[in-house]
């Protein structure tokens, strides 16, 4: 019996130093995401250890501008040792002055292990702001052409990029607005353009090290070589109002060629007037909407003075479009009204 446990005793111990070492080799790698340093405009050295744990391991860096990271180093090995060892990557193509998220992650048969989030921000002034504003001065060949550019305390270049569609093709002399940290609003003339024609452009700004900032597109439509004649339709109701405050709704709409989009044609005012014989007795001024509508009330709190004639008093209301750039001035069919 004796001579049985002496032989069972080695097995197990075995067995269990065995059990141990594959517990070792099956562990996943650990992983600290270290330090930086080398800090430019555009690069930056990551570190961070890794240990094996007993398994052959590859690591790699990740980083970004915020926890999504979206850059991620080659991956390298990191042998199969048990003891943590050192280990770097150079960020590169950073933008300057501009805070960065990175971390470490190392992966073996065991498994992937990630590393805690750490940030940096690169040397250097961050890219310009920018925002392309509306254009001005809109005619049948030409136009002005309007943004916002942030300097972030760099001098700044910028230009406009123009044409029939968002690839642009053409671009405007580059200028330059001097270095300070409040946005500036700039302006240039472009000339020497087709009438009648919806144009893209943006505004693009650059500095130092940083890659050219553009801003969102927009749109213009040059005016047509001859206006056209807008169809307008427009009714007031109610056709008779008895009781004083007198109140009338007048609506309408204005429809220009469908060639003009309405965010062109759809612009300008509509003035309604009240007519007494051949005398104004009150108007009303009313802004096209989006839609190319127009609605609005006009109210008379006393009848007014019309010497003999009879009540209920009858106005005639005119309703007059005023026009724009692309579409000429146009009135409606008079109605007839009466109050009192």
């Amino acid at each position: 019996m004796k001579r049985t446990l002496a032989l069972l005793v080695p097995a197990v111990v075995s067995a269990v130093l065995v059990i141990a070492a594959v517990a070792i080799a099956a562990s996943s790698p650990t992983v600290t995401t270290g330090t930086h340093s080398h800090v430019t405009d555009t690069t930056a050295v990551l570190h961070g250890t890794v240990n094996p744990n007993g398994s052959a391991t590859t690591y790699y860096f990740q980083w970004g501008l915020t926890t999504a990271y979206g850059v991620q180093s080659v991956a390298h090995a990191a042998g199969r040792g048990t003891k943590a060892k050192a280990v770097s990557t150079t960020a590169t193509a950073l933008i300057p002055g501009t805070l960065y998220h990175y971390r470490l992650i190392a992966t073996n048969g065991a498994g992937t292990t990630i590393g805690a989030d750490h940030t940096f921000t690169t040397a250097g002034n961050p890219p310009p702001g920018v925002s392309t504003g509306p254009a001005s001065q809109v005619s049948k060949n030409a136009a002005t052409l309007t943004a916002e550019v942030s300097p972030n305390n760099q001098a700044t270049s910028y230009y406009f990029q123009y044409g029939t569609s968002t690839s642009y093709g053409s671009q405007t002399i580059p200028a330059t607005v001097p270095a300070g940290t409040v946005p500036v609003t700039v302006a240039t003339a472009i000339t020497g353009l087709e009438a009648q024609r919806i144009f893209h452009y943006r505004i693009v700004a650059l500095h130092g090290n940083t890659p050219p900032q553009p801003g969102s597109d927009a749109t213009f439509m040059t005016l047509p070589r001859h206006r056209p004649r807008p169809s307008i339709k427009a009714r007031t109701t109610p056709s008779h109002d008895a009781h004083k405050p007198f109140t009338f709704t007048t609506s309408g709409q204005v429809a220009g060629p469908k060639f003009i989009p309405a965010i062109y044609d759809c612009r300008g005012n509509v003035n309604v007037r009240f007519l007494l014989g051949g005398r104004r007795i009150g108007s009303t001024l009313l802004p096209l909407q989006p839609n190319c509508k127009f609605s609005g009330q006009t109210v008379f709190n006393h009848l007014p003075h019309n010497g003999h004639i009879p009540r209920p008093v009858r106005l005639t209301v005119v309703v007059q479009y005023a026009g724009n750039g692309y579409l000429t001035p146009r009135k409606a069919a008079p109605e007839t009204i009466s109050e009192g």
